[in-house]
């Protein structure tokens, strides 16, 4: 952290400007590449839910830039902040988020076939009690995908990617855990997305305050999402099960997130820094 490294604008805005959390990609000694487990790391191999770990071959750390091309599958779910197997990691709850990122050009991953529908590449977040899901499993939840590749070319020919916060609830129903509903809610101005997979650098910022989420590409405002405990979200969220909620997304502002990065195949993810900055 004797870097220095200026907060960007809306965090010295809103008195943000203590850097909490940095990955520069200078070296690749922190990502727990073993499988310890052990505190210590930024970023763990060990997955959650049965999915194993992430191979070595699925990332390369070079020049100060990570490559997440997945050679094997990364199930949407690649290297994170948080252990998938005891919880060890790093978490942030609100703060600004800014993270440097660039994916193929489109034409390239259309040469490279069919992308795999949903998934990767993305940067998105779990609360880390989700992550690690025992019973008594977490009531509630809420999966912030800061920047998602979504569908395949065939579904969206000019590329699709989104910002999406997707919520569900725990209920038992005839004694087994399921979820009961969920909120889903694709945020962000497409004239921006349409134009990310142009093999560039973006840049793209987030502030997390409580009961607000505002997203920036490049320096400018493309999206911004109010809710609380008492309302209903503006904009109003789409719906994939059950009913409109007052509440919706209220329960983030209690989690603890962990960052979760993964690429795919067709679409591989280059990554050159992310921070979280907090008061």
């Amino acid at each position: 952290m004797c870097k220095d490294i200026k907060a960007p604008e809306i965090a010295v805005k809103h008195g943000m400007t203590r850097l909490v959390f940095e990955e520069d990609f200078d070296s690749a000694d922190t990502i727990d590449a073993n499988a310890t487990g052990e505190e210590g790391y930024k970023w763990y191999v060990r997955r959650p839910y049965g999915l194993g770990t992430v191979n070595p071959e699925d990332y390369t750390v070079k020049d100060s830039v990570l490559y997440l091309h997945e050679h094997h599958s990364m199930h949407n779910y690649g290297l994170a902040t948080v252990d998938g197997k005891n919880g060890v990691g790093y978490t942030f709850n609100k703060g600004v988020l800014e993270f440097r990122a660039r994916v193929p050009h489109y034409d390239q991953a259309m040469r490279s076939g069919k992308l795999p529908g949903g998934g990767g590449p993305a940067i998105w977040s779990f609360p880390r009690e989700k992550i690690v899901d025992q019973p008594p499993y977490t009531p509630q939840w809420v999966e912030t995908d800061w920047m998602e590749y979504w569908g395949d070319l065939e579904l969206f020919p000019g590329g699709h990617y989104t910002i999406t916060l997707h919520e569900t609830i725990r209920a038992k129903k005839d004694g087994v855990v399921v979820p009961e509903r969920a909120q889903n809610h694709s945020l962000g101005d497409e004239r921006h997305f349409n134009g990310f997979h142009d093999a560039k650098w973006h840049t793209m910022t987030f502030l997390w305050e409580t009961d607000l989420l505002v997203g920036y590409f490049d320096g400018e405002e493309v999206l911004r999402m109010n809710y609380g405990a008492d309302r209903i979200c503006d904009p109003v969220p789409y719906v994939v099960s059950g009913e409109q909620m007052v509440g919706a997304f209220s329960f983030m502002n209690e989690q603890k997130l962990a960052l979760i990065i993964n690429g795919s195949k067709c679409n591989p993810l280059e990554i050159d820094w992310i921070r979280v900055w907090q008061k």
